[in-house]
């Protein structure tokens, strides 16, 4: 059990060290310098159908083979895709690092948060998980600040170096990594399913419960808005007109700051998610994370302007104010022969989704187009008369999704 309650101690640590990624403030003017507009949507699109192909498979091989192999395989992905991103310098590099990029995000996506819920659960303490889930997405969103400041620091000398900082974190994390055991679960020794189709239907049947399924598409819609956001920020910065400032020679610098500013702002929300959740309820705070998220790409898509990439500052927030309600509410309901393999199920939707989005809205563009003002607003508008859309007939039965959620939490 002292090595169970080693794995909650370091949690906090690993996460952290797992969200080292200074590369986020740069990689879109990284792989711009030598590539087109249409070609770096296509990487962006090459990571989001890799994760597809490797998500679900990994939460499987997860719950059969054991959380702290996963992770180990997450890590040593994320040390060579920095590497070859170091050392590329044409689209198939590029495409070596996304596809390597996303297998450890795949590796690690439900299988961090999955250890974590089943070390609590092996010590009987799973009723800290939310409290503690919390924490230490707090932690990690905290670092991600400073990783990403110092990607955009680091990249006023040369974009490359916010490769090499995110390379050193992600060997970090493999040290951390090494000292996790793997929990043990005496109440949970069932035999596991014997195949991988018997296990993915398992979770696809889950969606049937009213709860799990609504949960599901919304944190969908809730991905693809906050992460239409993470694309374009980037080239948004570069049409900005800034006084005494090139927007486009200080980008790297701008951007660090942006997204280290949200990264902040994420922690608060992660600090802040159970109280809100005591206000508003799981419905109330992922009404209000959607409120927000539509609320920035709305303002991106009317006017290019310094006042507006204030409010894209406050772009983590409303995904941090929704991770550990989220997760608390899933968790206890999938068993733990299935759990990494739902959650996993989860995120390849959501990047499913948004690949399938981004790859609709670079189909519109011409081969070889800039970064124009009217092409930016064009896909900015668009993309928010989907969300809308999509958020309105969601919530048309949250009223009823709460009613069910607060009589499933007085039952249990």
């Amino acid at each position: 059990m002292s090595q169970l309650e080693s794995n909650i101690r370091l949690y906090p640590w690993f996460r952290a060290a797992s969200d080292g990624h200074a590369w986020i403030t740069v990689f879109f003017l990284y792989m711009s310098q030598t590539l087109p507009l249409d070609q770096v949507i296509q990487l962006s699109a090459v990571y989001y159908l890799s994760v597809f192909v490797l998500e679900v498979p990994s939460g499987y091989f997860s719950d059969r083979i054991g959380r702290r192999t996963t992770l180990l395989i997450a890590a040593c992905a994320l040390v060579v895709s920095h590497c070859c991103f170091i050392v590329g310098a044409n689209f198939w590099w590029f495409a070596a690092g996304q596809f390597l990029l996303a297998t450890g995000i795949a590796m690690q996506s439900g299988t961090d948060t999955a250890l974590h819920y089943d070390s609590l659960k092996a010590l009987g303490r799973e009723g800290e998980y939310a409290r503690r889930e919390a924490g230490a997405e707090q932690w990690g969103l905290i670092m991600l600040a400073l990783a990403t400041l110092s990607g955009g620091v680091l990249g006023l000398i040369d974009l490359r170096l916010a490769y090499v900082f995110s390379l050193v974190s992600a060997l970090i994390m493999a040290a951390l990594v090494w000292r996790f055991t793997e929990p043990q679960h005496a109440d949970e020794t069932t035999a596991l399913p014997q195949g991988f189709i018997a296990v993915v239907l398992g979770c696809i049947a889950r969606l049937r419960e009213p709860l799990l399924g609504w949960i599901f598409l919304v944190v969908i819609v809730l991905y693809a808005m906050a992460h239409i956001v993470y694309e374009f920020y980037q080239p948004y910065i570069t049409l900005l007109q800034l006084p005494l400032l090139e927007a486009s020679s200080y980008a790297p610098l701008i951007s660090g700051l942006v997204i280290s500013i949200s990264m902040f702002g994420g922690a608060i929300g992660a600090r802040t998610s159970i109280a809100w959740q005591s206000k508003l309820g799981l419905v109330g705070v992922l009404a209000a994370a959607m409120s927000i998220q539509l609320g920035i790409v709305a303002a991106m898509a009317i006017a290019v302007s310094p006042l507006v990439l204030a409010l894209v500052c406050v772009r983590n927030f409303p995904m941090a104010l929704v991770h550990a309600p989220v997760r608390a509410a899933i968790a206890p309901r999938i068993t733990r022969d299935q759990r990494a393999t739902y959650l996993s199920l989860q995120g390849l939707s959501e990047r499913l989704f948004f690949a399938l989005l981004l790859l609709g809205l670079a189909s519109g563009l011409d081969k070889g187009a800039p970064v124009e003002k009217i092409t930016l607003m064009a896909i900015l508008t668009s993309t928010l008369w989907i969300g809308i859309g999509m958020a309105v007939v969601l919530f048309l039965f949250s009223g009823k999704i709460q009613r069910a959620f607060k009589t499933d939490s007085r039952s249990g």
